[in-house]
């Protein structure tokens, strides 16, 4: 089929079908150190718990940005009508790439929330079920435009590409004592042999922030470590804009997300084995915090923002 420009940018520039650049390959005892590095940085973290701490990519963002924002956030497991536009788009589009045939955003939509709302025991079941009808059309809307918006903007995913969304991988270590786990709203391609040839995007609705980058490095780390072999590229897909953000994954990149996910994962561990307070530190977080009501962290970020 003919392909609009965001089309064949996306073809050509981010999935690089042409293979303009060359797919590195990565030494297996380059993962296995990687292993045996975290394993050692965090046994001291580790041996310190009461249950396994499970370290994903927005826990690593909060206790990075705020501590105090980190737990606040941990004791809530609620969703806001944002978050389940994102929960609907998402199942949505998984049905987009695995449906044969040409179904509308909406019947997709719809789909996804007929099973999710089936789903009574789940947080999104649950939170659709409580919806007025006004909000529940609201949402349906939102997720609408997100199914059409990916459909508009990304050529049709071939079998042969090895499409997977909403791919989920972990890493456990120490013992399973530490769990690094994750959800790849869209993964590409796969590694043969050594050689990496696998895509992880994100899919984003919004504008760019720095933390996208260290979560998709979050992403490669564990990737490289469930299989010996990380992907060649990860990038961010921001919806709104049709433009994306990306990296090539090489040794270092690994490097960078080895060292942040072992001090965040060391002061997740602190914090929830209760060794110390939580530091407050005032950040963009603060606008939308759990606990800023009493927090004199979003009282100074609030005073800082209304100068000058």
């Amino acid at each position: 089929m003919d392909l609009n420009p965001a089309q064949h940018r996306v073809e050509h520039e981010l999935l690089d079908r042409g293979h303009t650049t060359e797919r590195p390959t990565f030494d297996p005892a380059v993962a296995a150190g990687l292993r045996a590095r975290l394993e050692e940085a965090l046994a001291p973290a580790a041996a310190a718990l009461a249950e396994p701490l499970w370290v994903g990519k927005t826990a690593l963002a909060q206790v990075h940005s705020c501590e105090a924002n980190y737990l606040a956030e941990r004791r809530w497991d609620g969703l806001t009508l944002a978050m389940a536009v994102g929960e609907v788009t998402h199942r949505a589009i998984r049905l987009a790439v695995a449906t044969e045939g040409d179904p509308t955003p909406l019947a997709l939509v719809d789909h996804a929330l007929t099973e999710a709302t089936a789903d009574e025991a789940g947080n999104l079941g649950g939170f659709l079920a409580a919806l007025a009808p006004a909000r529940r059309n609201e949402l349906r809307a939102d997720a609408g435009n997100g199914v059409a918006t990916f459909l508009e903007c990304w050529p049709p995913l071939h079998a042969s590409w090895w499409p997977r969304p909403e791919l989920r991988v972990r890493a456990d270590l120490c013992g399973g004592q530490i769990v690094l786990s994750g959800k790849i709203d869209l993964s590409l391609g796969r590694a043969i042999g050594p050689q990496a040839r696998c895509l992880f995007v994100d899919l984003k609705t919004g504008g760019h922030y720095p933390a996208h980058l260290d979560d998709l490095r979050f992403y490669a780390l564990i990737q490289a470590l469930r299989i010996g072999v990380p992907p060649f590229r990860v990038a961010s897909y921001y919806l709104d804009s049709a433009s994306f953000a990306a990296e090539d994954v090489t040794e270092d990149t690994l490097e960078i997300a080895l060292r942040r996910t072992v001090d965040g994962a060391r002061k997740m561990a602190q914090l929830q084995s209760q060794q110390r307070e939580p530091a407050v530190t005032p950040c963009p977080r603060c606008r939308f915090c759990r606990i800023r009501a009493e927090c004199p962290g979003a009282r100074e970020w609030d005073q800082r923002n209304d100068e000058p």
